[in-house]
């Protein structure tokens, strides 16, 4: 059965395995997922270290792996478009000010101190009224319209150079990066106890 805010606790454990749930985990593993420097082995050692982290023993790769996914989209009851390739629309780190801003002046939450959820704290950002956040990534997505005047997309244009986010790489050269990392990681020797415990796990299973 899926999860009804209305009906159900919100979640702590993941498969009997305890979670950290605040939302300030959610947005690291966010942060991580989106970071172009990371190469996806390094993904989800990270989240899984930031989801799972205090669990002895950590949940088995399959499990801990398939708790990422859930934990960050385990909110979500809308239909989800295709995604593939999706350029994002927003950056925690760039739109801080704006969802802080925003969350206290419309929830009265100061996000600086505040003990919330991870989904709760989702709920709120994508719901939340006009305000700097929502219209700064309304001109991230927007297109010209048909009839726009010259001046009106090239203002619009202005706007959206002033507010984009960093430029993604292609394809090709993260697939080039990957494969530079992998070589790179395939040399050099780490010792076991330095090594997360989930990466150990994944090893021992090979």
């Amino acid at each position: 059965m899926s999860f009804n805010v209305l009906l159900d606790g919100l979640p702590t454990q993941y498969e009997g395995h305890s979670i950290n749930s605040d939302f300030r985990i959610g947005v690291q593993m966010s942060q991580a997922v989106e970071d172009p420097e990371l190469i996806q082995e390094e993904k989800i050692a990270i989240c899984v270290d930031l989801l799972f982290g205090g669990n002895d023993p950590l949940p088995d790769p399959k499990t801990a792996a398939a708790g990422v996914q859930w934990f960050l989209t385990g909110w979500v009851t809308d239909r989800r478009g295709k995604e593939k390739n999706r350029a994002p629309v927003m950056d925690f780190n760039v739109d801080q000010w704006r969802i802080y801003a925003a969350f206290l002046s419309q929830y009265r939450i100061d996000l600086n101190t505040a003990d919330l959820h991870f989904w709760v704290f989702m709920a709120l950002l994508s719901t939340l009224d006009e305000c700097a956040y929502t219209r700064v990534v309304d001109i991230r997505t927007r297109k010209p319209g048909k009839k726009a005047s010259a001046e009106e997309k090239r203002m619009l244009a202005e706007l959206k150079r002033r507010y984009a986010l960093e430029e993604q790489e292609s394809v090709e050269e993260r697939a080039e990066r990957e494969r530079i990392a992998r070589e790179f990681l395939a040399g050099v020797t780490i010792h076991k106890r330095e090594q997360p415990q989930w990466l150990n796990s994944m090893e021992a299973s090979e």
